[in-house]
């Protein structure tokens, strides 16, 4: 039976109970709490292997299933790495002192540190699990072998890249053989980003470039996401030229134009190149849930922080069409508004992973650092201009260029899948920024995450990072 609003309404021929099946046959489940990805068996009361990949619909659940398990409440990839990236660096704020996540002071034995790890590979081993299914299946057709072989791939990729900005040297799992898991020691972080690209590569030429196999909705990658992914992560390299490469192709494909403001969020938008549909009965996207407040008199969970306000120029329309406020007690708290819907199936928002935006200011800041600094401004003013404000003139020097891109980064991806505290990170500015605004707590340290003590513990060939 197709259940109304579901991802799985989008694949002929895939039913809610066809990718139940699949889910099963793919991935190990248990408690993120408990259980521990690298040294769990498979258990042994379900269907394995390539009993779930004997056609194209039972394949492609499989697949599908994947998007679905990271949109589940309380999930690393439906909401809690905005909120907790956010936490961690300059943007959002709680009422509880002792959040760990709040001070920058976590520890190895916290418990969504570990969380995070877990369903982080949970995801990969479901990609890879994919991979060797299709990869050795003779009953799915070649276009849909070719298809599910990219997802699959963009999203190891995508959850390496995670695994490795939060964690830095993290244990590289290419296959789903236990006993090789449970004893695989940290990668350095540069040999798993070599996997990353390779694997965003093999992407860009395996997926379709539009949304034919989704229905036209942009709820599954297609080449453009990988293309886009992969712009960010030589960005992050620091490979300038083959980021502005990368985004280049995708704005001049013309497949992609900036929405407005109050559509950026919206389901299949203009911008959006990659969003993940939401599977709550109860409300459309977990961040909407958390961050808006019952009524504008109720304290919001995660108010965002007085210096970001403080930081958006004077007619930044962002400002008025992203951000709402609650009074409480005589004292105006301003919270994240970019997710309009916090109670309610509508379907009218879809999860945006990767948007038109980013790209733009991807390219300025390669032109940038490659001293093309006309076309940098020019992107630049392309974002600005979408939030009503003036150009930056045209005589800025390059050090002023990339000041602009940081500060509209700043603004364009503030409280989203933790833009903001990664950007802290590459630029090498975390500790500068955070050290004065959490003077009693902030180490340099901090600048990776603790690796799990329950996964140090599980496996002995781990070993912890420096400071905890």
């Amino acid at each position: 039976m197709k259940t109304k609003g579901s991802i799985f309404n989008n694949i002929p021929g895939v039913t809610a109970k066809c990718v139940c099946l699949a889910i099963i046959g793919v991935f190990i489940i248990g408690s993120s709490s408990c259980k521990k990805f690298l040294e769990v068996q498979p258990p042994n009361n379900v269907v394995t292997g390539p009993a779930v990949f004997q056609s194209d619909a039972s394949a492609t659940s499989a697949m599908v299933g994947v998007y679905s398990t990271m949109m589940r409440i309380q999930q690393s990839f439906s909401g809690n790495m905005t909120i907790d990236c956010g936490l961690y660096s300059d943007e959002l704020s709680t009422s509880d002192p002792a959040n760990q996540f709040m001070t920058s002071a976590l520890t190895s034995d916290n418990t969504e540190v570990n969380s995070y790890w877990t369903q982080i590979y949970n995801y990969i081993y479901g990609a890879n699990a994919v991979l060797q299914g299709v990869t050795g299946s003779s009953k799915i057709t070649p276009a849909i072998k070719k298809q599910l072989e990219g997802e699959a791939k963009f999203v190891r990729a995508f959850g390496y890249f995670y695994l490795v900005n939060l964690y830095g040297d993290v244990p590289l799992v290419t296959a789903t053989d236990y006993h090789v898991n449970s004893t695989i020691a940290r990668t350095p972080a540069t040999d798993v980003y070599k996997q990353i690209v390779a694997d965003l590569q093999d992407a860009t030429n395996l997926l379709a470039s539009d949304y034919s196999f989704s229905n036209g909705e942009k709820v599954r990658p297609n080449k453009w996401a990988a293309t886009a992914l992969l712009a960010r992560v030589y960005l992050y390299m620091g490979d300038w030229q083959d980021a502005f490469k990368q985004s280049d192709a995708l704005i001049s494909s013309n497949n992609f134009t900036l929405p407005s403001l109050a559509a950026t969020f919206t389901a299949n938008n203009t911008g959006a190149i990659w969003q993940l549909m939401p599977v709550s009965q109860i409300y459309d996207t977990f961040e909407g849930a958390k961050f808006i407040p019952p009524n504008n008199s109720a304290l919001p969970n995660f108010p965002l922080e007085n210096s970001l306000i403080q930081s958006i120029e004077p007619g930044d329309q962002r400002l008025t069409n992203w951000i709402n406020s609650s009074t409480v007690g005589g004292q105006t708290y301003y919270y994240p508004f970019k997710y309009k819907v916090a109670r309610g199936a509508s379907r009218s928002e879809y999860y945006t992973v990767l948007r038109l935006a980013e790209q733009y200011l991807i390219r300025a800041e390669a032109n940038a650092q490659l001293n093309n600094l006309p076309a940098a401004i020019a992107d630049i003013n392309t974002v600005r201009a979408r939030a009503g404000l003036l150009p930056l003139a045209g005589t800025l020097t390059a050090d002023q260029v990339l000041a602009a891109v940081a500060q509209e980064r700043r603004i364009e991806f503030f409280a989203e899948w933790g833009h903001r505290w990664f950007d802290l990170k590459r630029t090498g500015a975390a500790s500068s920024i955070l050290g004065v605004l959490k003077p009693a707590s902030w180490k340099n340290s901090a600048i990776l995450w603790p690796v799990p003590v329950v996964q140090i513990n599980a496996n002995p060939a781990l070993v912890q990072n420096s400071g905890y």
